[in-house]
């Protein structure tokens, strides 16, 4: 019992970490192409 609940605890944890990752590359890859177009003559 104990095992399943951790194991539920610890899926909603990755797909929550999944979720940030997600979310920071689609920003961040949009601001670096930014920052190179800037940066570059």
């Amino acid at each position: 019992m104990r095992n399943r609940k951790y194991n539920k605890q610890f899926k909603r944890d990755s797909a929550r970490v999944a979720f940030l990752v997600c979310v920071s590359f689609c920003v961040e890859v949009p601001c670096s192409n930014i920052g190179i177009a800037c940066f570059t003559p």
